[in-house]
Order: C-alpha cells, then sequence, then structure tokens
C-alpha cells in the first residue's frame, strides 16, 4: 500500500512538474513572439521617424503598417479642408492614381468629447468606421484617432478578419504611442513641404513661381515623350500694365497681379500649372490637353478678366484686360526634355508678340496666327533688326 501511495504521488508529481514545464514553455513562446512583434514594430517606428517627405510618409503607413500589425485592412483618414495634402500629392506625382487606403475629407465626423480608440467587434455603422476599400468579410476593427496640439487631425482605421484580433480588452498603449509619432511626422512632413513651396511661390500672388514652372515643364515634356500625351503651355500677358502702375501706382498694380492670378486660376483645373513669370507675365501649362483644347480655356480666361469690374482709384470700375499665346509640344519631340522646354516657352512668347501686336485682349495660337502681323516680324527678323 505505501508502495502503491508513493508511485501515485511520483506520477502526481511528474504531472505537475508537466504542466509547470509547458507553461514555462508557453510563457517564453510568448515572450518571444512579443519581442519579435516589438522588434518588429520598433523598425517601423524608426523608419517613420526617418521620412521626411508626406507622400512617402502616407504610403509607408498604409503599406508597411498592415504587415508590421498582422492585419487585413488598414486606411489613413486624414483631415484636409484647404486641399493643401492633396495638392503635395498631386504635384509630387502628377501623373498617378490616388494612393489606396488614403482617405482625405473636407471635414471629420463631430465629437463631442475628446475621441477615444475604438476595439471591437467590426461596426459598419459607426462614423468613425471609413474603410475604403471597404473590408469584406472583417469581424473586428481598431478605430484610433489622430490628435495634434488637442486637435483631431485624422484616423488611423484597421479591420481584420479575426474576431479577437482587435478585443475591448486589449491594451492600446502600443497603438496610441504609434499614432502620436505618426501624428508628429505627419506635422513635420507639412512643415518641409511648406519650407520647400516657399522656394517654389512667388509672395506677391502665392502661385508658383518661374523656377519651379522650368522643372516642371521638363517633367511634362518627358511625360510627352514617354506616353505621348498633348502638351500645352500660356503665355498670358496683362495689357498696358506699365500704365496702371504709373497712373495709379504700384500698390494698385499688384493688386491687380493677385486678381488676376487668381481669375486665373479659378478657370484651371487642378492638375494644371500656374506660374508667376516675371512682372505682369504668366505661364501656364496644360498636361494632357490639345491645342483646341487649350484655346477654349485660354479664351474663358480672356473673357472672366475682361468682364471683372477692376476698381483701381475709388468706386469707378476700369477693364483690365490681357493677352494669351499659346503653343504645342510636338507629338514627337526632338531633343532633351530642357531643350523642349525651352521651344515650348520660345513657341508660346511668340504667339503672345502676335496677339499683343494685333491689338490686345487675344488669344494666338498656331491655329489663327494673324497673318500680316507673322509677315511683318518675319521681314522684320530678315532684316536683321530687334524686335518691335
Amino acid at each position: 500500500m505505501i508502495r502503491l501511495i508513493n508511485f501515485d504521488m511520483n506520477n502526481q508529481s511528474q504531472t505537475e512538474s508537466q504542466q509547470l514545464r509547458d507553461q514555462l514553455q508557453s510563457l517564453m513562446d510568448a515572450a518571444r513572439l512579443n519581442e519579435k512583434k516589438w522588434r518588429r514594430l520598433d523598425q517601423f517606428e524608426k523608419q517613420l521617424i526617418a521620412t521626411r517627405t508626406l507622400p512617402e510618409l502616407i504610403r509607408l503607413m498604409l503599406e508597411n503598417y498592415k504587415t508590421a500589425c498582422e492585419t487585413d485592412v488598414v486606411t489613413l483618414v486624414l483631415c484636409d479642408p484647404e486641399y493643401e495634402i492633396r495638392r503635395i500629392l498631386e504635384r509630387s506625382q502628377p501623373d498617378s492614381d490616388e494612393i489606396p487606403g488614403l482617405v482625405l475629407l473636407e471635414k471629420l465626423p463631430a465629437h463631442d468629447a475628446e475621441p477615444a480608440p475604438y476595439l471591437g467587434p467590426f461596426d459598419a455603422e459607426m462614423e468613425r468606421a471609413i474603410f475604403d476599400p471597404w473590408p469584406d468579410a472583417c469581424h473586428s476593427m481598431l478605430l484610433l484617432p489622430l490628435m495634434r496640439q488637442g486637435e483631431l487631425v485624422g484616423s488611423l482605421n484597421m479591420a481584420s478578419s479575426i474576431a479577437e484580433r482587435f478585443s475591448a480588452d486589449r491594451s492600446t498603449d502600443f497603438v496610441e504611442r504609434l499614432a502620436n509619432i505618426f501624428s508628429i511626422c505627419l506635422e513635420n512632413a507639412l512643415n518641409h513641404e511648406r519650407l520647400n513651396l516657399i522656394g517654389l511661390t512667388d509672395p506677391l500672388t502665392g502661385i508658383f513661381n518661374r523656377r519651379y514652372l522650368e522643372t516642371r515643364c521638363q517633367e511634362e515634356a518627358a511625360n510627352v515623350r514617354r506616353y505621348r500625351t498633348p502638351l500645352c503651355a500660356m503665355f498670358l500677358d496683362i495689357d498696358k500694365f506699365k500704365r496702371i502702375n504709373d497712373t495709379h501706382g504700384h500698390l494698385i498694380g499688384d493688386e491687380v497681379l493677385r486678381t488676376v492670378a487668381g481669375l486665373i486660376k479659378s478657370e484651371l483645373r487642378s492638375n494644371d500649372v500656374l506660374a508667376r513669370y516675371g512682372g505682369e507675365e504668366f505661364v501656364v501649362l496644360l498636361p494632357q490637353t490639345g491645342q483646341h483644347h487649350a484655346c477654349e480655356i485660354a479664351e474663358r480666361i480672356r473673357h472672366t478678366i475682361a468682364s471683372h469690374p477692376f476698381r483701381l482709384n475709388g468706386p469707378n470700375e476700369s477693364q483690365v484686360t490681357i493677352s494669351i499665346g499659346i503653343a504645342q509640344v510636338a507629338e514627337e519631340p526632338e531633343g532633351s526634355d530642357l531643350e523642349i522646354a525651352h521651344k515650348l516657352f520660345a513657341t508660346a512668347d511668340e504667339a503672345l508678340y502676335l496677339a499683343k501686336e494685333s491689338g490686345r485682349n487675344k488669344v494666338v495660337s498656331e491655329h489663327n496666327r494673324p497673318a500680316s502681323v507673322a509677315a511683318k516680324r518675319s521681314l522684320i527678323r530678315m532684316l536683321g533688326f530687334g524686335a518691335a
């Protein structure tokens, strides 16, 4: 009997020991898994901090974070009331499609209190549950507010097909830390883009300057060569602008320049490029636009400016007009991208000269060049005189 009891006790001791070993092994496996996840996410944090440009930061968050967090869907919702983020993305990659998973809203859903992270069952009815593309067969989700200086700037949303992946009893310390880091990186990236933009914009009118225009034109020339898409340029010059400055002063002249720039911009599409070339002269690049369509846009601009009531001195209204020259890159252009850009500008400038010489407040292109003025200029050049 004593031996039997000892045997049972030995078996029980061995069973308990095995259970302890199994529990210890389970804890060690979990610790190794957590350490592996921590290292992966720590590496992701370092990548975020090292990223300088906004497009790279957004793509990193959408593409790499999905792998780092082992989830099925990741979307990034950002508040963009002034379309600043959209314009930055369009400038960086003018021909690219929208970034999958990025949702830009003019206004975020209103909240009575500061929004808190949500972890729990997938609920398509929640206002904050913004997914694009919409996730299929997902059973749990995480909605993580992005806060900066006390304001809600967006949301990081994740969804999983595993019901237990995002449950209410899970800790949110790490994901909240990540959200804070991303919010800081987002603000830094926007500030970096703004600083870059300062060197590429005209301080008086707020539109692009000649430096940006020349770089962008070479990029668009490369697209013409690569994709065989049309590209047009407009040269626009305010008629008798010197008289405005001499009569009413430079402050009024500056106001006319700002107003004209705004009127031109109001008739353009989001992917068109408007720049101040110098003085009272503006240039518009029209990607993926043929000469006929460019002339229609130019006529709208000319009419908008001519019909706008300018008050140059007191309550009396005055008319300001503009002359426009249009040129298009050849279907199979020759030379380097820089040479193509210079030729486009030179041809548009030639058309602008013809518009001025033929009476001003006109649009001139290859399709409607005034023959008498063109012949006159050819004669002047043949005789070796400078431009009239």
